[in-house]
């Protein structure tokens, strides 16, 4: 974990993980946003509005993105049409994906669950996106 905030901030956020939709299940799924406490070792940690942002939507990368996108550095994404998290702006304008979640259109790949999110976890998802963009792929 880049910044291990994400789980000191966050104890669950999302029950099914993204890119396992079966031939059966409905093509929208909604993200349940848990209650937030922090652990008690965390009590004597202050984190910046940014940080909080970005470790909440790491912890949901983590949870509902890596079953598909890859989410470190250089690693490569175990669907082999996903894109690394880390190039997704190359492809999306990551400004107007809060609003994409919103509305739950995302992405016309049919693997790609239609996600919706409360707004302060797609901020949060967001926010953990634009952190971690790098250069093309060499």
């Amino acid at each position: 974990m880049r910044t291990g905030a994400a789980l000191l901030l966050l104890t669950g956020i999302l029950a099914s993980p993204a890119c396992s939709r079966s031939p059966d299940s409905p093509p929208t799924q909604s993200a349940s946003q848990a209650s937030v406490e922090a652990p008690a070792a965390a009590e004597n940690f202050e984190f910046t509005q940014e940080e909080e942002s970005v470790g909440r939507g790491e912890a949901i990368a983590e949870i509902a993105c890596a079953g598909c996108h890859a989410l470190g550095a250089a690693d490569e994404s175990p669907h082999p049409d996903a894109p690394p998290l880390r190039l997704l702006s190359q492809t999306i304008d990551l400004d107007t994906l809060e609003a994409r979640f919103a509305e739950a259109s995302i992405s016309d790949h049919p693997d790609m669950p239609d996600w919706q999110f409360e707004q302060i976890d797609a901020a949060g998802l967001v926010a953990y996106l634009k952190s971690v963009q790098s250069g093309p792929a060499d």
